[in-house]
């Protein structure tokens, strides 16, 4: 079970409010990162950028410069324009290379949009979720020692999908812009405002 979102809404005052920037040497090479790691875009191109063990090289993902051993930590993700996306919280030691899945036995804990309609989590096998209306903020409550991590729409007040894991490794935000494959090239920003 996850909060209420009244609940919600109550406890954000004792997580801590993350400030996640992106980490530009993760980055798929069709991925552009600005305004200070804040926010990620899919340029369309593959640029030629250096290719390192920490970069994911076949899907267009980026994951946080700093993550979370202990704590409860709360941020905000503006997705106002975006079709496709997907927003992750991921262990420290998932691979980078090659085709991944992204669900909670591999490590990713994702909740996602695609085609600008459909929303899921990706439980095994996925989750459709309601969601009321076009989210253009979410929010994400990590509690490290209750093993919870909330999705949360920041306009409605509402959470709606709770995973309910062990987390006894260091856990990362990650981000996707949504596959190659679509072409979403609005940008998903990391908000800075925490009210």
């Amino acid at each position: 079970g996850g909060f209420k979102s009244l609940e919600a809404y109550a406890v954000k005052p004792f997580f801590t409010a993350a400030d996640v920037t992106l980490d530009l040497d993760t980055g798929h090479p069709g991925l552009e990162v600005s305004e200070g790691g804040k926010c990620v875009r899919d340029t369309g191109a593959v640029r030629n950028v250096p290719n390192n063990e920490k970069r994911f090289d076949s899907q267009m993902f980026v994951l946080a410069s700093e993550g979370f051993a202990s704590g409860k930590h709360y941020w905000e993700v503006d997705i106002e324009k975006k079709s496709n996306w997907e927003l992750v919280v991921a262990r420290e030691d998932v691979s980078r290379k090659g085709k991944v899945t992204l669900s909670p036995k591999n490590g990713y804990w994702v909740i996602g949009l695609t085609d600008r309609k459909d929303y899921w989590a990706r439980t095994d096998p996925w989750t459709r979720l309601t969601v009321s209306g076009k989210p253009s903020k979410i929010g994400m409550f990590l509690d490290m020692s209750a093993g919870k991590l909330s999705f949360y729409n920041v306009e409605s007040k509402f959470v709606f999908y709770t995973f309910t894991d062990n987390f006894e490794e260091k856990l990362y935000p990650f981000f996707s812009t949504g596959s190659a494959a679509t072409r979403d090239t609005e940008p998903l920003k990391i908000s800075s405002c925490f009210q």
